[in-house]
């Protein structure tokens, strides 16, 4: 019986073990069922990365130089939800430039999608990532 057992435990620990490697934050899905995760965009918690799906952002540099980011965000779940949404802008090798928005409530219907706007106050920003966390 001991030795059955242990046949059975250890790919089981194994299988805990890198399941449970994976810590927040959470890379956000597509709205497109055939795309790929959302580099950007990230999720604090993994229920909320069930519910919200990213749209592809539009990313345009406005007449003073600084970055525009529109993106979308759907709440594919049956219920309405309230989320906080953070951007920090980044340089081009990714590092941040200190020009973070503060955190914003944003109510989104079931089933609806809504368009998340920021635009940088720092002309060298290149790139972005976008912090999506319950409202709690």
């Amino acid at each position: 019986m001991t030795i059955t057992m242990k046949k059975y435990f250890a790919p089981c620990a194994l299988l805990v073990s890198l399941v449970g490697c994976a810590a927040p934050p959470y890379p956000a899905y597509a709205i497109e069922n055939d795309a790929e995760q959302v580099a950007n965009v990230v999720v604090a918690d993994g229920s909320l990365q069930d519910v919200v799906r990213i749209g592809e952002a539009l990313v345009e540099r406005t007449q003073g130089g600084e970055l525009r980011v529109i993106i979308p965000v759907r709440n594919i779940d049956s219920e309405s939800i309230q989320i906080l949404a953070q951007i920090s802008f980044l340089d081009s090798n990714r590092h941040s430039i200190g020009d973070t928005s503060n955190r914003q409530v944003k109510l989104i219907g079931a089933g609806s999608t809504v368009d998340l706007d920021w635009t940088s106050v720092k002309t060298e920003a290149s790139d972005y990532v976008l912090r999506l966390s319950w409202n709690k």
